[in-house]
């Protein structure tokens, strides 16, 4: 971003740029004029509860509201994780994963994939359970790489976490960014599942830092806790908010901005596979999330970036989610269609 002129295309950011949805602005007009902001219980407001509840299939005192999915993430690993604890992270995931641990002092191991970013190695994910391993932490669809489990990896996924006892943290923050197919639930393949979720890019709502953990009945409690400790409540506001935005009128704005994404899909796809720009070698665009990734010719991939950033285009160099995705960029395609079509021209135009 320190490379780029002012006036640069950001696609760097882990966020839809497409506006708020008007009516969620007019709701939360009304509320505020109405309400009196106040804590809310650690856990959250009780309807808010009911309602995550209600959509994954669970008891509302398996729910605690968090400032964001990451919030969410972070009093779950402060909840499980003890100091020499081991997490297995796959690679390439979530920059924060990684990072996380290493403030807990956890142990942390990688996973790998076969065939770039579609495959698992299962004979290296099974000789790292064997090691130990207390939970997995994953996104899924995964960011960056938009990998999406299919129901034969689920079983198998599942069948081997329950084997060694581990516990699987997965941040389904983007599963309602898809274009074709809704991705797979990992629910009812793993016995021991804590769910990350959060209104941040199904709803564009990053600003409000709303999210939510889902957890065993047995370690809820704790993740309730550990919240009380790190930020007390969620904000009323964004709560209030929260429950009009898993509304039906709510939902159907989150598919206007999935459609609205779908399309710049559709647009990207076309132009890449008509002129895959000389800088690159090849495309990996998945079937959800907002992201592409495109492998560089040169594989010092903070070097094209910079030299991109340089041209007015900002991306993110694979290397910040592991060491598969060295070589690649990371591309956020959920910008305004005339945005798109200036990254192109940008990308064509580099040499």
């Amino acid at each position: 971003m320190e490379a780029a002129p002012v006036g640069a295309i950001n696609l760097a950011l882990g966020e839809l740029s497409y506006p708020m949805p008007q009516s969620l602005k007019n709701y939360a007009i009304e509320i505020l004029r109405d309400g009196n902001p106040r804590y809310t219980s650690n856990a959250g407001l009780i309807e808010l509860r009911e309602i995550i509840a209600n959509n994954h299939g669970c008891k509302a005192e398996q729910v605690c509201v968090c400032n964001g999915a990451e919030e969410a993430i972070f009093i779950t690993l402060m909840s499980l994780i003890n100091p020499g604890d081991t997490i297995a992270i796959p690679d390439p995931d979530y920059t924060a994963y990684p990072a996380l641990g290493t403030i807990l002092e956890s142990q942390i191991k990688r996973l790998h994939f076969v065939d770039g970013f579609s495959k698992i190695d299962w004979e290296q994910w099974e000789a790292t359970f064997k090691t130990g391993v207390k939970a997995v932490l994953l996104s899924a669809p995964s960011n960056p790489s938009g990998f999406c489990f299919t129901e034969q990896d689920a079983t198998k996924f599942g069948d081997l976490c329950n084997h060694y006892g581990i516990i699987v943290i997965v941040d389904e923050i983007y599963t309602k960014l898809y274009f074709d197919q809704a991705p797979l639930s990992l629910q009812g393949y793993v016995q021991n599942l804590v769910r990350i979720g959060g209104l941040s890019k199904s709803h564009c709502l990053s600003g409000w830092r709303i999210g939510w953990v889902i957890a065993p009945q047995e370690i809820a409690p704790a993740m309730v806790k550990a919240k009380q400790y790190v930020s007390t409540c969620s904000n009323w506001l964004s709560q209030q908010l929260a429950i009009f935005a898993l509304s039906s009128t709510g939902m159907a704005e989150a598919e206007t901005i999935r459609l609205r994404l779908k399309q710049s899909n559709h647009y990207i796809k076309q132009e890449l596979q008509a002129k895959l720009p000389s800088l690159f070698n090849a495309c990996h665009i998945p079937q959800a999330t907002p992201y592409i990734m495109l492998k560089t010719v040169n594989p010092d991939d903070l070097e094209v970036s910079t030299q991109l950033a340089n041209a007015g285009l900002i991306t993110v160099p694979g290397s910040a989610f592991g060491e598969a995705s060295k070589g690649w960029l990371r591309l956020n395609i959920g910008v305004e269609l005339p945005l798109l079509e200036r990254s192109m021209a940008i990308l064509t135009q580099i040499r």
